[in-house]
């Protein structure tokens, strides 16, 4: 009687333990929860944005280090969870290759949020509303990706004339709104006059720089003197946005 009294006592405490084992240790309820991404925009294919929570206790304190922050978003990866050190917890989003405006939220614990996040690792079911205000829970966004592209600009040739080369590299540049360059964005370069004979040594996409530049090498069968006229096109936010036209004089 007395080993199945142990042995019962012992399966008992495991049980116990193990449903301990399994419970989060989450802001008090009442907590704030702010989140801070950056930087707030990323290229579309493996672009990181740091994520980083600030969690505050009722009391205007700190909540106690250790505290495990939840990390969502509808597209692209980010870490599942965080620990907090300080108040804060930090994780990376990373981007897939979809554009677009990536909605991270975090549940700090506190009140429960507006909208039972997914269980996958990488999605929840749209943004959780809160922030502050001892909701428990926070979002920010993060731009992804072709979605800031509004201009391609400064199309130009180097050199600026074909002579006895039969080439000439054409570059062009992406900007967001802000003037700032687009990395990693497909280009396509056209000529549009006379693609019988000039053409471009890439048919497809060219992808732009660090910088949001792209290039490409144009050559011609041309036997007597004449111009060629080029252009450069992207896509941003699902509308096509197209350069100027560059008219390239030939020998």
């Amino acid at each position: 009687m007395k080993s199945t009294a142990g042995r019962l006592t012992l399966v008992a405490s495991l049980g116990v333990l193990g449903a301990c084992a399994g419970v989060l240790f989450t802001a008090p309820p009442g907590s704030s929860c702010s989140l801070i991404a950056n930087p707030p925009f990323v290229a579309s294919d493996g672009g990181v944005s740091n994520i980083t929570a600030l969690v505050i206790e009722p009391g205007g304190n700190t909540v106690a280090d250790g505290t495990v922050i939840l990390f969502f978003t509808d597209i692209g990866l980010i870490d599942r969870q965080a620990k907090t050190k300080d108040g804060l917890a930090r994780v990376n989003f990373t981007s897939d290759s979809r554009s677009g405006t990536a909605h991270i939220s975090a549940i700090c614990g506190g009140a429960a949020p507006a909208v039972a996040p997914s269980t996958s690792p990488s999605a929840s079911p749209g943004p959780i509303t809160g922030g502050g205000g001892g909701s428990g829970s926070a979002t920010v966004n993060v731009t992804v990706g072709n979605v800031r592209v509004r201009a391609v600009c400064c199309i130009r040739a180097d050199p600026p004339r074909i002579t006895v080369s039969n080439s000439t590299h054409v570059f062009a540049r992406v900007i967001d709104e802000n003037g700032n360059g687009v990395a990693n964005v497909p280009v396509f370069f056209d000529v549009v006059t006379d693609p019988g004979t000039e053409f471009f040594d890439v048919q497809g996409p060219v992808f732009t720089n660090q910088s949001g530049e792209a290039e490409n090498v144009m050559r011609t069968r041309r036997e007597f003197s004449g111009n060629a006229t080029v252009r450069a096109r992207a896509v941003g936010a699902g509308v096509e946005v197209v350069s100027t036209t560059l008219t390239i004089p030939i020998r």
